[in-house]
């Protein structure tokens, strides 16, 4: 069979990146509704102990990335996300048998190694088509196609612990992998622009030099701190919604409204970030997300709010995480056009470690109560806020040196 050449249409090019990073989404948000059973299941002695599902599936995500994007600089973009999604085939199968949770974590970890690779491949064939602004507009586009994932996923789930167990939820992912690779290997060529050595000084070179990009490293930790403060929330939200609110399977909905926030803001931003330009998008979004969630927690402090009041402060959080992450990620790699496959394995590598780090500490603060959880939250939002005005100032420094 001859390999595809031609670029496909931006629209199915657009479709077929948001599903590759889909991937992460489904194997995270899919789980949710599963956490309490799997608990059950295993006998966990600590209620917090089910985040472990979802924070070792990330670590594995934090230690794949880097080796993806020198594997996709010299092999090439298509073999290097073959390679990714046979190991989250494997990953999968561990989970669908494991007859313990230290199993089942075995599992998610392979899962996190292999899902690294369509995450940092789709970024890189991104930088490989676009540039600036547009990439910018196109990054938001595939994030409002993304949306639909993490919208449906819990349901999903959910609809599968009805009729089933929840193995069933790995057997699901592991079709779900064999699709996409036969979508990419019918459809997408190759867009390596130039293929680079591998080896390490090679890697040793090309890695300081993303590293030594100051506003780079500015914005992939506001990346880390922003996603933080959603992983904080997706690791403690079955425990929130289910066992806090006690809404029962009503879950996966409560869940789809919050996503549907950041799906309705990737969509506003594609139409807005060529108006108003990507760090002010940023800016403003972070600022008013985080001061909204800590007057939230404040009032919350005095008068305890329920289930209508929590949902009304995560539309506008999620609304304005949802205006940062397309943006932040767009001004990390724009100076990284020639490095995109090692930029974006560097730059996913530490802002996933950032996130894990941060989003698992603010997930264990969630004790029965939602006032300190929700302040971390809020002070992770702005700290998101203060790092993107710092790589501001390092841009317009930049600018005024002699060339």
């Amino acid at each position: 069979m001859q390999l595809p050449t031609q670029p496909v249409s931006r629209t199915e090019f657009i479709v077929l990146n948001a599903c590759l990073i889909s991937m992460v989404a489904m194997c995270i948000d899919a789980v949710l509704p599963a956490l309490g059973v799997i608990a059950l299941d295993f006998e966990l002695a600590e209620p917090n102990q089910r985040q472990w599902v979802i924070a070792v599936m990330f670590v594995g995500m934090t230690l794949g990335q880097y080796f993806y994007g020198p594997l996709a600089d010299r092999f090439g973009r298509r073999r290097t996300l073959f390679g990714g999604m046979l190991l989250f085939l494997v990953g999968s199968l561990t989970c669908f048998f494991a007859a313990s949770f230290e199993q089942l974590l075995w599992g998610r970890l392979l899962q996190g190694i292999g899902v690294a690779g369509p995450r940092i491949v789709s970024t890189a064939l991104i930088r490989d088509r676009f540039k600036g602004v547009e990439m910018a507009k196109v990054s938001s586009l595939i994030m409002t196609v993304f949306i639909t994932v993490p919208v449906l996923a819990p349901m999903i789930g959910q609809v599968v612990l009805w009729v089933g167990d929840w193995r069933g939820l790995f057997a699901g992912f592991f079709v779900w992998c064999v699709g996409m690779a036969a979508w990419v290997w019918l459809r997408q060529p190759e867009t390596l622009p130039e293929v680079r050595a591998f080896n390490l000084v090679a890697i040793a070179s090309t890695s300081w030099e993303v590293l030594n990009n100051k506003p780079t490293m500015l914005y992939t930790l506001a990346v880390g701190i922003s996603f933080g403060a959603l992983l904080g929330f997706l690791m403690a939200s079955q425990q929130i919604y289910q066992e806090y609110f006690q809404v029962g399977d009503w879950f996966a909905v409560y869940f789809a409204a919050s996503a549907l926030a950041v799906g309705a803001a990737s969509f506003c931003n594609s139409a807005l970030v060529e108006r108003f330009g990507m760090r002010p998008m940023v800016l403003g979004a972070s600022f008013f997300g985080g001061v909204w969630t800590l007057l939230f927690a404040i009032v919350n402090g005095f008068f305890p709010i329920g289930l209508t009041g929590f949902v009304t402060l995560l539309l506008p959080l999620f609304f304005s995480l949802g205006l940062c992450f397309g943006n932040l990620n767009a001004l990390a790699m724009e100076p990284m056009g020639r490095l995109a496959g090692t930029a974006s394995a560097i730059i996913g590598t530490l802002s996933s470690l950032v996130s894990v780090i941060l989003g698992s500490l603010t997930a264990n603060l969630y004790d029965g109560s939602l006032v300190i959880w929700m302040m971390a939250l809020g002070f992770l939002v702005l700290a998101a806020s203060y790092v993107t005005r710092l790589a501001g100032r390092f841009e317009a420094v930049a600018e005024d040196l002699p060339r």
